[in-house]
């Protein structure tokens, strides 16, 4: 076993389980975090399928490292690693327009927020 062999299943392994911890804590929630409003529920339900895309592209990523290790080099190799490429530049772009959405989330919240905090005399 040389060490690109160790070190592509290394980097693949970890990136199954690092999709496998994001998408455990997507399902049962993050610490600190509630979801009480219709707006709260719409927004997790959104986020999570999202999130869920994004989970699995991480952990086909990490299976296509995998593969391509017992690949060895050749025209297999060269796939599957330009589909990891492709796969992260994905998850990068979703990534963004995740960040969109939960900055869009907490501007709709914000007034509902101020009404909590400060009543309803405003």
């Amino acid at each position: 076993m040389g060490a690109e062999f160790l070190g592509s299943m290394i980097l693949g392994i970890t990136l199954c389980g690092f999709a496998a911890w994001l998408h455990w804590h997507e399902l049962n929630g993050w610490p600190n975090e509630s979801f009480e409003t219709e707006l709260d529920h719409r927004y997790r339900n959104k986020r999570s399928r999202a999130r869920g895309r994004i989970h699995l592209i991480i952990g086909g990523c990490g299976l296509l490292i995998i593969v391509a290790a017992f690949a060895g080099h050749g025209a297999l190799w060269i796939a599957a690693w330009m589909c990891v490429i492709v796969g992260l530049v994905a998850v990068v772009v979703l990534a963004a327009i995740d960040a969109f959405r939960t900055h869009r989330y907490h501007c709709e919240k914000l007034p509902e927020i101020r009404r909590e905090i400060l009543g309803d005399d405003e």
